[in-house]
């Protein structure tokens, strides 16, 4: 097990600390919907370990000229769940993926809790050492300026080689608009 963390890919390093990035963004911004928006054109809605979610702020945008997507959720800064599609070669189309396909596109979920003592975090990616971890993303509708798809997944919390914790999603939901870089 170790060879296999040892051997893991500088680029899915990279695209970690990218994730990571993405989601302290997301957590410091403030909400920006207009009074008059539909909020109904935003949603995403999960069940978090039996327990259901509907984030109030979702949004989503490009990264890398398109071939990375990023969407995010934050529920009063207190918690956030973001789901990131990412491909070297090509824009992300419409599909099915998950951590364990041939499809050349990588997923990576977290799942954050914050206080104001700490913050705790469950992930999901390719090649990790943690056995657990599984995720599957469907996307149905994508343009340039929107998707829409659902998702499951076991996420998980680990310290070097040992599981701490996972968190269960089941029946994820979600449209937003796609925000310009």
């Amino acid at each position: 097990m170790i060879t296999k963390f040892n051997s893991m890919s500088k680029i899915t390093v990279y695209h970690l600390a990218i994730f990571a990035f993405s989601i302290i963004i997301m957590g410091c911004q403030k909400d920006s919907s207009n009074p008059g928006e539909d909020v109904n054109s935003n949603y995403l809605k999960v069940s978090v370990d039996g327990v259901e979610k509907n984030y109030p702020t979702v949004s989503a945008y490009w990264v890398e000229g398109g071939n990375y997507l990023s969407i995010n959720a934050v529920d009063q800064n207190k918690e956030s769940l973001a789901i990131t599609v990412m491909s070297e070669t090509s824009r992300v189309p419409i599909g099915q993926y998950s951590l364990q396909d041939n499809s050349g596109f990588t997923l990576l979920s977290m799942h954050s809790l914050f206080n104001a003592e700490n913050q705790l975090h469950h992930t999901a990616t390719r090649n990790t050492v943690a056995v657990e971890d599984d995720f599957q993303l469907k996307i149905d509708k994508i343009t340039n300026s929107s998707v829409e798809g659902s998702f499951t997944g076991t996420l998980v919390r680990v310290e070097g080689l040992n599981t701490l914790g996972k968190i269960v999603l089941t029946g994820g939901k979600f449209k937003t608009t796609i925000k310009p870089n």
